[in-house]
């Protein structure tokens, strides 16, 4: 890990400028996980619209000692959930290069530092992600609800390496309503769980301001014939069993379904719209 008192954090950039604040903020988590600290390192220093910076990579190493080192079940919860949207959220990095975020340094790191540094934020991710069972077990005692859950969804699935699915989970966190575009006629739909009846209706628009006329039924898959396959779906589907999340275990089979566009007519797959680019 990159010593806390090195002066490269200073060379590192968070959302608003130089990380120098950074490890004095890991050391106050250290001594105590306060709710004042952690917000201002998480959403001040590491993380902003959507984006993680070079901070974050030098950072998630220690967090995730945090997380393992600690006896308490929500402060192991919370690190595990955070640390999630950050992965989730790190650009993609192609075999042999290094991440984007450390390409805008001025002055530029030496090479040697970043490929320190992301080597041991790997490491982190691949220590967090062994914590998934833990936290699931916790979960299921502490009778977290849907929303809480699927956040720890997308926490698992962004350290497994499914970080499409961890982005469909976080864009989705409540839900109540997706989005997706007809890849025929390219006009957008909202699909609604049906609310006195299992099932979801794709309409035209919003229902929110236009009402629930003229929607489209969306028919659902046999989605239990993916259990045994090795894929993100697959595995997206045996961990909302294993954590006993009710409502993405009664949506999948709809989200992975089939609907006519209530725009042109046309059948389309539901789950690779959803998908993030």
């Amino acid at each position: 890990m990159l010593d806390l008192s090195s002066p490269v954090w200073q060379q590192l950039h968070g959302p608003f400028g130089p990380a120098e604040a950074v490890p004095g903020l890991l050391q106050q988590l250290q001594k105590e996980y306060s709710t004042e600290v952690k917000d201002e390192l998480y959403w001040e220093h590491l993380f902003h619209q959507d984006t993680i910076y070079s901070s974050t990579y030098a950072s998630l190493p220690y967090l995730s000692e945090l997380a393992r080192q600690s006896n308490d079940p929500e402060v192991k919860l919370d690190i595990y959930v955070t640390c999630g949207i950050f992965v989730a959220n790190q650009r993609t990095v192609n075999s042999g290069q290094l991440p984007a975020e450390f390409a805008h340094q001025n002055p530029p790191l030496a090479e040697e530092f970043v490929r320190g540094i992301y080597t041991t934020y790997l490491i982190a991710v691949e220590h967090l992600g062994k914590l998934s069972e833990e936290i699931f077990r916790y979960a299921e005692a502490a009778q977290k609800d849907d929303q809480e859950k699927r956040y720890i969804l997308a926490a698992d699935a962004s350290y497994r390496g499914d970080r499409a699915v961890a982005g469909i989970l976080l864009t989705y966190s409540e839900g109540d309503e997706y989005m997706v575009g007809c890849p025929s006629c390219y006009e957008e739909m909202y699909i609604w769980p049906n609310e006195n009846s299992p099932g979801m209706t794709a309409y035209s628009d919003d229902p929110v301001f236009n009402g629930k006329e003229n929607g489209q039924a969306v028919t659902p898959s046999a989605l239990g014939s993916v259990s045994s396959e090795d894929s993100p779906l697959a595995r997206l589907w045996q961990a909302a069993h294993a954590i006993k999340n009710g409502q993405l275990m009664e949506q999948l089979p709809y989200l992975t379904g089939k609907v006519n566009c209530p725009a042109c007519g046309e059948a389309l797959d539901i789950w690779p719209e959803l998908l993030p680019l």
